[in-house]
């Protein structure tokens, strides 16, 4: 697999110098002289390795390096800077680089330090491989709830896998659909073909219509060659559309398009392509309302809702709770590898209790935390994040800035749990209601597992 680079400097001898050097060894090379068209690129394009100048004219290197390390942590960063700056460069890597060089760049440096991420990489992705054989059985078997409405998903799931029609998945934020998406397409006639997920409402909209349809080389600017979008990449397998109660109305109508014509064309191309895959959307938002409110087109939600499934939250399953602890706990028991048999009857209690308004994947990550802080056989309340409305405590050997760092992340947790509460899980109304841009609501979401 050939490594893709991207060179952010607003310095264009320096860029096409270190492009024609990687491209002959090797390289892919993509190449960015602003902050925005570095966060355009990491959007549209895998990128393996990032080289990133601290001084790029109006924008600021190091923000951009938070926001590269925040969004983008498989992104290997090495940052340049010209003015041997070392405690700057210090600085970086506490932030999240993996090195520095200063400039005028080294090409055998570069080259060592290049090769050094790149197996790292390789090394990394083949323990992960091995790994994931070890449990991807256990994974791939369906968990079997106690719930009445949760085996009606089942019945539904095992009549519509093999059919060739639109399946809407609703359920507030965590409940499991994207892998209730992912059991219809792998338990279908499809399976052995691509599974395709897309969140649209991580994707800002100007970028989105391209990552459906792709584009054909010098349709905008930074489209410096012919990109397949999700549609082409899909094949005859799944594209699953993810979070599309925040798709734009322009957006709506065009996929509204592919769904009544089977035909789209990419970005700046006349030739039209087949859609040959099968759509799977979900959302967290109500759905219904949004039509009555004009937020979302009804011809597009009648064509998507041909079978709807909707996902119960975790609070009103309880009798799942426990299982699917036990479940969580030996999964990351398996990749950890750690010695933990079980819960303590006080912690079992209080999994069963605790409302979940993070659901499944809420779940999932305090069992996994606990699997990795425990230091006995069975997790202990110790083990779990404090509850809210209990006093800030030091744990033993923490610092006062750790435990301040700690007790901070508690607090911002249980201040997007409450908003996304009082949204009724809206994503677009929560992150209004906190001040900040959906995609870092996104961020936050996925970081405490809500």
């Amino acid at each position: 697999m050939q490594p893709v680079v991207l060179i952010v400097d607003d310095e264009e001898g320096l860029l096409l110098g270190l492009k024609k050097f990687l491209e002959v060894q090797g390289y892919r090379v993509l190449l960015a002289r602003t902050a925005s068209e570095a966060r355009e690129i990491l959007i549209r394009h895998e990128v393996d390795i990032a080289l990133l100048d601290l001084r790029l004219g109006k924008d600021d290197g190091m923000s951009l390096l938070a926001e590269m390390v925040a969004h983008h942590p498989h992104v290997a960063v090495l940052v340049i800077t010209g003015y041997g700056d070392i405690p700057t460069a210090v600085e970086c890597m506490r932030m999240g680089a993996r090195n520095f060089l200063t400039k005028p760049v080294d090409h055998t440096l570069l080259l060592s330090l290049l090769e050094r991420e790149w197996e790292d990489m390789r090394r990394r992705a083949e323990q992960q491989a091995i790994l994931e054989a070890r449990w991807s059985k256990e994974e791939r078997e369906p968990f079997r709830s106690r719930h009445p409405l949760m085996h009606q998903v089942e019945v539904t799931i095992q009549k519509v896998k093999d059919l060739d029609v639109p399946v809407l998945i609703t359920g507030e934020t965590g409940t499991g659909k994207e892998v209730t998406a992912r059991r219809i397409h792998y338990e279908s006639v499809r399976k052995d073909r691509p599974f395709i997920e897309i969140n649209c409402a991580a994707i800002p909209e100007t970028l989105l219509e391209s990552e459906l349809f792709g584009h054909e080389r010098g349709a905008f600017t930074g489209a410096v060659e012919r990109t397949r979008g999700k549609f082409e990449q899909a094949g005859r397998g799944t594209l699953f559309l993810d979070e599309i109660g925040e798709m734009s109305l322009a957006m709506q109508a065009k996929l509204l398009h592919v769904l009544e014509e089977r035909t789209f064309h990419r970005i700046g191309g006349s030739r039209p392509l087949t859609a040959e895959c099968r759509i799977i959307a979900a959302t967290n938002a109500p759905i219904e309302r949004r039509v009555e409110e004009g937020l979302f087109r009804s011809d597009l939600f009648y064509r998507l809702k041909v079978i709807h499934i909707h996902l119960p939250p975790l609070r009103e399953r309880k009798e799942d709770i426990l299982p699917l602890a036990y479940l969580f706990l030996k999964e990351a028991r398996l990749r950890y590898h750690r010695k933990v048999e079980g819960f303590t009857p006080e912690v079992e209690r209080a999994l069963v209790s605790y409302t979940w308004p993070g659901n499944i994947r809420q779940l999932k990550n305090v069992i996994t935390n606990a699997v990795l802080l425990a230091e006995g056989p069975l997790i202990d309340r110790i083990d779990l994040p404090r509850a809210p409305g209990s006093r800030p405590s030091l744990k033993e050997g923490e610092t006062l800035p750790e435990a301040v760092r700690r007790h901070t992340r508690e607090l911002e947790r249980a201040l997007i749990e409450d908003a996304l509460r009082r949204t009724g899980y809206h994503i677009s109304e929560t992150a209004r209601l906190l001040g900040i841009s959906r995609k870092t609501l996104y961020h936050r979401i996925r970081e405490y597992g809500l």
